[in-house]
């Protein structure tokens, strides 16, 4: 076998792929019961992977989210996907409360079969089987119940994936949370993927769907389960990792992502491309060839991602800003790795930020609830995809959500790196 099938991230397979009870069964038991399934968790941590093992592509339609999709595109792809033909008609309607709202509405070609008596006479023509027809009926493609309409007619059993559900903006996940209540009652059953951390984030926007979901954290991967990885690897490819395997455990944060990468780049700098014919070790030198590598991979799209943060647009105004993003990267650059994957607590982030600040006294309990509640959104329209951090509301506490972050403050010199960073004007 060839090293990047065995090892590594991927949107296809990967050879080395194991099931867990806690995850694995659970997703599978979540198919055969009639509800909306969650898999939530950091980024490169097996969402993705778990649904590639146990579903065909026939057993499915895929959707891709980004920060522009609305409900309605989601919609019209998976109509698309499934070639149902629809013709869309844009209409403005007028109220005394809305002024102008803009509808969409669609004529969709739905097939149905001829009566009982219309096959007979084809019978006695000599036409055999029943023959499709189809009609064409105005729907709304906006709304729920409409589009559930449509897949019913056309038969439609799959499940729906949405991918990156993280980038819709949070009214579109709003929606989203009240439409697949619609959804449940005709059964169209979706698969959410999504990168946070906590549980409930859809219930937190329709209550209603409390118990209505079952939700699969894909998070924590244990020492047990890195341990099965490698063995699998291992055999595939003939090669010992038992010299630098502990290395990748603490190297890799619980981050199975990370650890696959490693294991590539490790079997990759040791001239391990295919299976071996003899046994072939894993030694440490090949190991910091690899770290080596994945700090380079790793390195420019951070650095980007955290000038991005930091950055903050001055107005025209004589009160220079808080700069409350470029205070709160300071404070974490001053933490250790434990300290950052235990999540930072609210108070302790309020408590570094005001230590270091230019106006220490000026930063209040509210400014902080409105840097945490817009964090996800802020940093997804500043294009960092995906998002680093994520902040729990029912927890209070803020955690890192790209498992690759966590490498890369380990790995590289976090005072010299904030030197670099431009600092804000007036301070």
């Amino acid at each position: 076998m060839k090293t990047i099938d065995v090892f590594g991230v991927s949107n296809s397979n990967i050879a080395s792929y194991i099931q867990r009870e806690d995850v694995d069964s659970r997703f599978l038991e979540g198919l055969k019961r009639n509800k909306h399934i969650v898999v939530f968790g950091s980024s490169k941590q097996g969402k993705t992977a778990l649904t590639n093992k146990h579903l065909k592509e026939s057993d499915f339609v895929r959707v891709n989210c980004s920060p522009e999709t609305e409900p309605i595109d989601i919609y019209k792809s998976i109509l698309r996907q499934l070639k149902v033909e629809f013709e869309e008609e844009k209409t403005t309607n007028s109220s005394d409360e809305i002024s102008s709202k803009i509808g969409l509405k669609a004529k969709v070609k739905i097939p149905f079969f001829a009566d009982s008596e219309a096959q007979g006479e084809m019978a006695l023509k000599g036409s055999s089987g029943e023959q499709s027809k189809y009609k064409h009926i105005e729907y709304n493609l906006a709304l729920p119940q409409d589009i559930s309409e449509i897949l019913k007619s056309n038969n439609f059993t799959k499940r729906i994936i949405l991918e990156n559900f993280h980038y819709l903006e949070e009214s579109a996940q709003q929606d989203m949370a009240f439409h697949l209540r619609v959804f449940e009652d005709y059964n169209i059953l979706f698969i959410i993927l999504g990168i946070w951390r906590e549980k409930n984030r859809l219930a937190q926007f329709n209550g209603d769907l409390q118990d209505r979901l079952i939700e699969i954290p894909v998070e924590p991967w244990k020492r047990e389960d890195f341990q099965k990885v490698v063995e699998v690897g291992e055999n595939l490819l003939n090669v010992s990792f038992q010299d630098v395997f502990e290395t990748i455990i603490d190297n890799s944060f619980d981050s199975i992502g990370v650890f696959q990468e490693l294991c590539k780049e490790c079997c990759l700098a040791a001239e391990v491309e295919t299976t071996q014919e003899d046994r072939h070790f894993i030694l440490q030198e090949n190991l910091n060839t690899a770290i080596a590598r994945k700090v380079e991979d790793y390195t420019g799209r951070h650095i980007r991602s955290l000038e991005t943060f930091v950055e903050q647009k001055v107005k025209k105004t004589d009160e220079i800003p808080l700069y409350i993003a470029y205070y709160f990267v300071k404070y974490l650059f001053s933490l250790t790795s434990l300290n950052i994957e235990a999540g930072l607590k609210r108070p302790d982030i309020l408590g570094g930020i005001q230590a270091n600040h230019h106006r220490p006294s000026d930063v209040r309990s509210s400014d902080m609830s409105y840097f945490l509640h817009n964090l996800t959104a802020t940093q997804i329209k500043k294009n960092i995809i995906p998002p680093l951090f994520d902040y729990d509301r029912s927890t209070r506490k803020l955690k890192v959500i790209d498992s690759t972050l966590y490498f890369f403050l380990k790995n590289i010199d976090k005072d010299e790196l904030f030197e670099e960073f431009d600092k804000p004007a007036g301070i």
